[in-house]
């Protein structure tokens, strides 16, 4: 007999004159023993994700690295035109050092982390805490007993508000009540209506992760990013924690009374970067939902021209 009959037929039973409360207390502990029961078995059905993991391949692109190269994320006008007018002399700026990285850069940043599980005072699991390597993205939180996210006018933050639930040994999250940040590490903005959604799947010293980036703000579709993950069996020094030392890097810019500025002479110098270093036609380079889709390879088959000096590291 499934749990669920089980309970809901001893509900009747304690409900019904036949077997009053009053007459058997022990019902009301049989109840309670029962609960824990089936609350306890929940909680074994998780799957262990404890341990230090590190980025081993990436299935869908590695993370931008190089100006106004969107290609495969389905970035809308206004994101594109905010991306294409990125510097990255910004992270210099006074009030932005040590600003880390929204929780969607565990899609698009170059490591993974270490998950612990989280416990209530009777050992039992109610969450899993991500932490990462470095100060520059916060530990994310996964609450897998129940709770509701906050309401939408609640504070946002670079981690925001994340539960998640088994379907299966898939912890399937959901992320929300984020602040602004950035999409992707090349200057596509995130706004603070951005939600996450990541299917984390553990085979073996193996975990496949696929997440699902949305923002209506600054993209035109749902963003699917999958990596995997694999298990470092020994302790990483790599994944201790970090610390921000703020400091000036770039003379001027982080004295607080200046900040980073592109020019439109070199915002269209920044459009041209992939097409000049790797022949990438612009209308690829430049992102949108139809460089998601194999079929766009076929629209660009007459325009691609590999240059005669292939870039093969970062290039200026």
């Amino acid at each position: 007999m499934e749990p669920d009959t089980v309970f809901t037929d001893v509900l009747k039973l304690r409900n019904s004159q036949e077997f009053p409360v009053k007459r058997y207390p022990s019902a009301r502990v049989a109840l309670a023993c029962l609960g824990t029961v089936l609350y306890s078995s929940g909680a074994l059905a998780q799957v262990d994700l404890t341990g230090d993991w590190a980025l081993a391949s990436d299935q869908s692109k590695p993370f931008q690295v190089f100006p106004a190269d969107f290609a495969g994320v389905p970035v809308n006008t206004q994101g594109r035109e905010a991306g294409v007018a990125h510097s990255e002399e910004e992270n210099e700026e006074l009030y932005r050092q040590c600003e880390p990285w929204s929780v969607s850069y565990i899609l698009n940043g170059p490591f993974a982390g270490r998950f612990e599980a989280i416990r209530d005072p009777y050992g039992t699991v109610v969450g899993w805490r991500l932490s990462p390597p470095a100060y520059d993205r916060l530990p994310n939180s996964i609450w897998v007993d129940g709770r509701m996210p906050p309401p939408k006018n609640a504070l946002h933050t670079y981690a925001g508000f994340t539960t998640g639930h088994w379907d299966g040994n898939t912890l399937v999250t959901s992320t929300v009540n984020l602040t602004d940040s950035f999409i992707t590490s090349n200057g596509v903005p995130a706004s603070d209506q951005e939600t996450l959604r990541i299917f984390y799947t553990r085979h073996g010293s193996e975990m496949s992760v696929l997440g699902i980036v949305r923002d209506p703000v600054y993209l035109d579709a749902p963003w699917p990013v999958a990596r995997t993950w694999e298990l470092q069996l020994t302790a990483n020094a790599s994944l201790q924690p970090h610390y921000c030392q703020p400091a000036e890097i770039i003379s001027g810019l982080s004295d607080g009374y200046h900040t980073a500025v592109v020019l439109p002479d070199q915002i269209r110098e920044q459009m041209m970067y992939m097409p000049r270093h790797y022949g990438i036609p612009l209308d690829g380079a430049l992102g949108g939902v139809q460089t998601m889709y194999p079929e766009f390879q076929e629209k660009l088959a007459g325009s691609y021209k590999r240059p005669s000096t292939y870039c093969t590291e970062v290039c200026k």
